[in-house]
C-alpha cells in the first residue's frame, strides 16, 4: 500500500517521496500528477532552502554578539589595567577606586551579556567626571563604541531569529500543501486508474532493501565416532 506523508516526517522525507512518486507517475504517464507534485515539491525546497539560509543568519548573528561582548569586555580590561598604570603613576590622585569600586573589572564583564552595555555606559559617565583632558578621558568613546556594537548585535540577533521563525513556519505551509497534494494525488488515480496501477505510482510502505542477503551458515562440523 502506498505510504502518504505525515506531519511528523521531515522535510527532507517529503521531498524524497515527493520525487519518487514524480518519476513513477512520468513511467506510467501519468504527467499531469507528475506535474502537480512537481510544483509542490519546488515549492517546499525553495522554502527549505530559505529556511536554511536564515537560520545560518541566526548563527551569524549570534556569533556578532558574542564577538561584540568580547570587545566590550576587552574595553573594559583595557580602562581597568590603564587605571591601574594611572595610579602607580599618579598616587595622590588614584581614579580605579572611582572607577572600579569592586577593585575589580570581572563585576561588569561578568554580567548577562543584556546587561553589560547599561553598566559599561555608567562607568564612561564615571570617567567623564575625571575632565575631558584627563589621561583616561579616550576610554570614555572606546566604552561607548563597544557599548553601542552589542546593543546593535543584541538587536540584529533579535530580527534574526524572528525572520529565521517566519522561514522555518513558510517551510511547515509549503509541507502541509505537499502532503495535501500528494494526498490528492493518490485520491485521484484511486478513482481514475485501476488499484493496481494506482498504487504502482507511490512508493510503498515498505522499502526494498538494498542489503545483500547474508550468506549461509556453515553446516556443524561432524561429530567424532
Amino acid at each position: 500500500m502506498a505510504r502518504l506523508l505525515a506531519e511528523r516526517d521531515s522535510t527532507p522525507l517529503h521531498l524524497t517521496l515527493a520525487r519518487r512518486h514524480e518519476r513513477l507517475a512520468r513511467r506510467y504517464r501519468q504527467d499531469s500528477l507528475a506535474e502537480a507534485i512537481k510544483a509542490s515539491a519546488r515549492a517546499l525546497k525553495d522554502k527549505a532552502d530559505l529556511s536554511e539560509e536564515r537560520d545560518l543568519d541566526r548563527q551569524s548573528a549570534y556569533d556578532n554578539v558574542l564577538a561584540a561582548d568580547a570587545d566590550l569586555d576587552d574595553a573594559v580590561r583595557n580602562l581597568f589595567n590603564a587605571a591601574e598604570i594611572y595610579d602607580r603613576q599618579h598616587p595622590t590622585t588614584p581614579a580605579r577606586a572611582l572607577l572600579f569600586p569592586d577593585g575589580g573589572f570581572t563585576s561588569i564583564t561578568e554580567e548577562p551579556i543584556a546587561r553589560e552595555p547599561a553598566i559599561v555606559l555608567a562607568l564612561a559617565t564615571k570617567l567623564d567626571s575625571l575632565g575631558a583632558i584627563h589621561a583616561l578621558a579616550p576610554h570614555a568613546a572606546l566604552l561607548r563604541t563597544a557599548a553601542q556594537g552589542v546593543t546593535d548585535a543584541l538587536a540584529a540577533q533579535e530580527t534574526a531569529i524572528r525572520v529565521s521563525k517566519s522561514a522555518d513556519a513558510e517551510e511547515e505551509i509549503a509541507a502541509a500543501a505537499l502532503r495535501r497534494q500528494y494526498e490528492g494525488n493518490y485520491l485521484d488515480a484511486r478513482k481514475s486508474l485501476t488499484r493496481a496501477l494506482a498504487e504502482r505510482l507511490f512508493p510503498a510502505t515498505r522499502s526494498v532493501s538494498t542489503a545483500p542477503p547474508e550468506p549461509p551458515k556453515p553446516s556443524p562440523a561432524p561429530s567424532p565416532v
